[in-house]
């Protein structure tokens, strides 16, 4: 009688789970067919930029693109990246959003890649409406969540938004995709254009340089440097990044700025782990062009990636992680009446 009861029980909690999933689906059509919203569409002129080489690597190679990755196991590497970072910060994020997404506000993730901090979000903060954007369409075209839509986009270019949209934006690890000039005069006042009155902007980002370094290390990241630099691609985040948002008219004066350490390797325990595997695959996304900055085969530079794997064991390797938080001006209360400038690690 027990088992029977105990098997009725399980039944009717996954019917109860089908049942929800089945009204979230029905939920998401029919915001689709609504005229009022806007429906995810593929621009194919992008998708022209993605060409599948002899051994079946999905390569993107658009003109504009600062990297041109192989990328057919980008969107794995991406969502581990995602838990990763989550797992240093302990958190999706640190701007003082917690109320409001709960009360419900219109939440904006630049350079999404598949979505997976956005709907993550989106399942946590019901109430709240998400947008991913991207240049290059990793996120998948079946959406259950109806708070959450995708939209392929270049900031570059200006984003599909008007003035005063959103309640909070975020861009993550995306920095190094602009030169100095394109962050300075486009990207930050893009943003800060489509953000509400009193809204929240927050920029995470990854320092390229490490710490107790071996020489492995350091050869792949001056190459990397060198490779930036060749580009006009920032460096000295930490510094640039508050500079470029205090300099715009339209945000409150005091950035917030957090900053963790993260120790690579073994050693180091599970998070350790983590570290190794995300910088190791992260060398591999950009071998094409830094493998051939460095004048190196293939076979070559992976033997380097998998020495570095091996010394930041020996070496006891760390870097940097940053999160700066600033607040378009319109609110009656300022940053510096909400944060303070912290340094924790």
């Amino acid at each position: 009688m027990g088992i029977k009861q105990s098997k009725t029980t399980s039944n009717n909690k996954l019917k109860a789970k089908a049942t929800v999933k089945v009204e979230k689906r029905k939920k998401f059509r029919s915001l689709r067919s609504n005229s009022n919203i806007q429906v995810i569409t593929i621009d194919e002129s992008i998708n022209e930029a993605w060409r599948f080489t002899g051994s079946g690597k999905r390569i993107h190679y658009a003109k504009n693109s600062k990297y041109n990755n192989a990328v057919d196991k980008e969107v794995e590497r991406l969502q581990k990246q995602h838990c990763f970072f989550k797992r240093i910060w302990q958190s999706n994020y640190s701007a003082p959003v917690e109320e409001k997404l709960r009360a419900g506000a219109k939440v904006l993730d630049i350079g999404c890649g598949p979505g997976t901090w956005t709907i993550e979000m989106a399942e946590t903060y019901e109430q709240s409406t998400f947008t991913g954007v991207d240049y290059v369409p990793l996120f998948s075209q079946e959406m259950e969540l109806a708070n959450v839509k995708f939209l392929q986009a270049n900031i570059l270019d200006g984003l599909p938004f008007l003035e005063d949209s959103f309640d909070f934006i975020r861009m993550g690890l995306l920095v190094t995709a602009f030169n100095a000039t394109e962050l300075k005069e486009k990207v930050i006042p893009e943003i800060v254009r489509i953000t509400k009155p009193g809204g929240w902007i927050e920029f995470m980002e990854s320092d390229i340089q490490y710490y107790n370094e071996g020489s492995t290390t350091a050869r792949l990241t001056n190459a990397l440097s060198s490779f930036m630099k060749s580009k006009g691609i920032l460096e000295s985040l930490n510094s640039y990044i508050p500079q470029s948002l205090e300099g715009n008219e339209k945000i409150q004066k005091g950035i917030q700025t957090e900053e963790k350490t993260c120790f690579v390797g073994k050693w180091a325990g599970d998070l350790g782990k983590m570290a190794v595997e995300d910088i190791a695959n992260g060398w591999t996304a950009i071998k094409a062009p830094l493998s051939k900055a460095m004048k190196m085969k293939s076979q070559e530079y992976d033997e380097l990636v998998a020495t570095f794997a091996k010394e930041v064991e020996q070496n006891k390797t760390s870097f940097k992680t940053w999160r700066f938080v600033a607040q378009k001006i319109g609110s009656t209360t300022s940053i510096s009446d909400i944060i303070t400038t912290t340094t924790t690690s």
